[in-house]
């Protein structure tokens, strides 16, 4: 299901390239925060144990000053540990795992208010985005509980959907300053290497549920060009 959606919206974003006239770019950085959700972190968004630095960069197109396409690639270690929770049996099962992973993204910027770098009348907005994404990884995962296991390796590359909120804020004609928190649905249920099976007292996966991470942050970015967005295309 998630790899139709994201060829959908793979078209959906270059047939909307192909018809708008695009005249500005920016370049920027990414620094920020990232936390998986799956089974051994199944709600907690922050919190001991949660979270890890992000590092990236970003590469815009302003559409228009509704609409931008936003290319970036992040690296971060997302990872978890049983130890952290306070659920009786998921300190019994006492996993944990480490995942080096790398995305590559791109997303299709919708600013609610009319937004333009060094304009008085439209320095800020939120905005939502939606696309598509890669992503490389490689992880470490163990269980050491009552019955422990060896270590489960499970890597390579896989495609996400990334979306959420964010807003932007014009510092002046060249640069702006953005927010955003996105999470990144994946389809997959070994981002934290656990395979879905039964020990004596505890699952150490499950396969109806599968994983999840977020990327959230800060962008400081440049614009490249001097040229605005042809009028007809702003609405």
């Amino acid at each position: 299901m998630i790899r139709k959606l994201s060829i959908s919206l793979f078209f959906l974003m270059t047939t909307y390239f192909q018809v708008v006239s695009q005249k500005t770019a920016d370049i920027g950085v990414f620094l920020g925060r990232s936390y998986y959700l799956g089974e051994l972190n199944p709600t907690t968004h922050w919190g001991d144990g949660v979270g890890s630095f992000t590092i990236g960069g970003i590469f815009r197109y302003n559409l228009n000053d509704r609409y931008s396409l936003k290319g970036s690639i992040v690296r971060t270690t997302l990872s978890a540990n049983d130890k952290f929770e306070t659920f009786k049996f998921n300190r019994q099962r006492s996993a944990s795992f480490e995942n080096t992973l790398t995305e590559f993204s791109g997303v299709l910027e919708f600013n609610f208010l009319p937004y333009k770098k060094g304009d008085k009348q439209k320095f800020f907005t939120p905005y939502l985005f939606v696309g598509l994404s890669y992503y490389l990884n490689d992880v470490t995962a163990t269980v050491d509980g009552f019955n422990p296991s060896p270590v489960n390796q499970e890597g390579g590359g896989r495609l996400a959907m990334p979306f959420g909120p964010g807003v932007k804020l014009s510092l002046g004609k060249k640069w702006d300053f953005s927010l955003e928190w996105g999470f990144r649905k994946t389809g997959y249920d070994l981002i934290d290497g656990l395979e879905n099976r039964i020990e004596d007292s505890f699952e150490t996966g499950k396969d109806y549920d599968n994983d999840w991470f977020a990327v959230s942050g800060f962008m400081l970015s440049y614009k490249l060009t001097n040229e605005g967005p042809c009028s007809v295309y702003n609405f």
